[in-house]
């Protein structure tokens, strides 16, 4: 029974604060408003972004846990073969999906006759926030994935909530750096 009451525990402590820091991540895009309106088609390209930010950091800290329990991986903060190989893994997946969400954002938005800017916007935002959240996110997933192993938690259980909300938060947060730096950069 105690197992089970750490695994009830686990889950609500972690999606109280995930839940909590998701309105943090709408706070950020209701403050993008005026970003989003004077970047046309923008607004197609913030979702995927978001959601494959998410879609890495769970992925990432999934295999990690898994590696953690098989002991493939040992839980102390090491740079480990095994370890380099999930995390650049994920950067590449991070770099070359960024990529493929700049093109298609910017090719539905022309399908769907909407009023988008060039095509190099739309690259330049999805490469600099994904590249950058990527670079924020992925030594922190490998950090949760790790601390929830040594406490005795599953990793499943603390990782794959958390990555989804903190990418939410860090995607639209370099998502909003990227657009500022296209407004500085004047294109």
């Amino acid at each position: 029974m105690s197992g089970q009451r750490s695994i009830f525990f686990q889950q609500v402590v972690i999606l109280s604060a995930c839940a909590l820091l998701d309105l943090t991540a709408g706070s950020v895009l209701e403050h993008m408003r005026h970003s989003l309106e004077a970047l046309p088609g923008l607004i197609i390209l913030v979702p995927p972004l978001i959601d494959m930010r998410g879609n890495i950091g769970c992925a990432l800290g999934s295999r990690l846990g898994t590696a953690l329990h098989l002991g493939t991986i040992k839980p102390r903060l090491a740079i480990t073969h095994e370890l380099k190989i999930n995390v650049l893994s994920a950067i590449i997946v991070s770099v070359l999906a960024s990529f493929a969400v700049g093109i298609l954002s910017f090719t539905i938005g022309v399908l769907a006759n909407q009023a988008v800017g060039p095509p190099y916007i739309f690259v330049f935002i999805a490469l600099f926030a994904g590249i950058l959240s990527g670079l924020i996110l992925i030594p922190i997933t490998v950090i949760i994935a790790i601390v929830a192993y040594r406490r005795r938690w599953d990793p499943d259980n603390v990782t794959a909530p958390l990555m989804t909300t903190l990418g939410d938060i860090v995607a639209i947060l370099c998502i909003f750096l990227a657009v500022v730096l296209v407004g500085w950069l004047g294109w």
